[in-house]
C-alpha cells in the first residue's frame, strides 16, 4: 500500500534534491527501481520493512547487508534515515513521489487512456500529439482496457478527467432530461 502523504513528499524532495545536486538522477532511479523490485518481489522483506514490531536495528542491519554494495551512498542514506526517523512505512510513497519529481523534471506527464478496445497505434499518436500541445509536456499515455465505458475513450491526468464516453454522454442525456421534466 502506497502511502501519500506531505512525510513521504518530503523525503522524496530531499533524494531528489540530493541526486539533482551530485547529478546522479538516473544512478538514483536506478536504484529507486531496485528498491521498489525488491520490495514487492521479497515478502519477507516487505513484511520486515513494514513491520513495528521489529527493532530499527534489524531493520537497519538487513537493509544495510541487501542494499550498501548495491545503490549509491545517497540512496542508502535515505533507506537508513527512514528507518532511523520510524518512517520506513512511507517507503513506497517515497519512490511514487520521486518518479513524479522526476518526470517534472524531465517534463512528462503520465496519464491513463481507458476505452472498450484498444485503439490502434496512429490514434495514440494523434491523441498523444493532442495532448501533448494541449499540455506543453511530454505526455506518455498507458491504455487500459474498461468494457463500461460503452464506446469512446476517457483520460485520466493526475486529477482532471477528459471524458468522452458514450457511457458519460449517456448519463448527461438522463440528467438533462431529468431537469428538463
Amino acid at each position: 500500500m502506497v502511502i501519500r502523504s506531505r512525510v513521504a513528499k518530503r523525503y522524496a524532495l530531499a533524494l531528489f534534491e540530493a541526486a539533482l545536486a551530485a547529478q546522479k538522477l538516473e544512478v538514483v532511479e536506478s536504484d529507486i527501481h531496485l528498491i521498489e523490485q525488491e520490495y514487492r518481489q521479497i515478502a519477507a522483506l516487505r513484511k520486515l520493512i513494514d513491520s513495528p514490531v521489529v527493532s530499527n536495528a534489524v531493520k537497519r542491519s538487513v537493509v544495510t547487508e541487501l542494499f550498501r554494495d548495491r545503490v549509491d551512498a545517497i540512496t542508502f542514506e535515505m533507506l537508513i534515515l527512514l528507518i532511523e526517523k520510524n518512517r520506513e512505512n512511507y517507503l513506497p510513497g517515497v519512490i511514487t513521489y520521486f518518479r513524479e519529481l522526476l518526470d517534472e523534471h524531465r517534463g512528462i506527464l503520465r496519464a491513463d487512456l481507458y476505452s472498450v478496445i484498444p485503439l490502434s497505434e496512429s490514434q495514440r499518436q494523434n491523441l498523444k500529439k493532442r495532448l501533448d500541445a494541449l499540455t506543453g509536456k511530454n505526455v506518455i499515455l498507458t491504455q487500459h482496457i474498461d468494457p463500461s465505458l460503452l464506446g469512446g475513450f476517457r483520460i485520466r491526468i493526475k486529477d482532471t478527467v477528459f471524458d468522452s464516453s458514450l457511457k458519460h454522454q449517456l448519463e448527461k442525456l438522463r440528467e438533462s432530461l431529468v431537469r428538463a421534466s
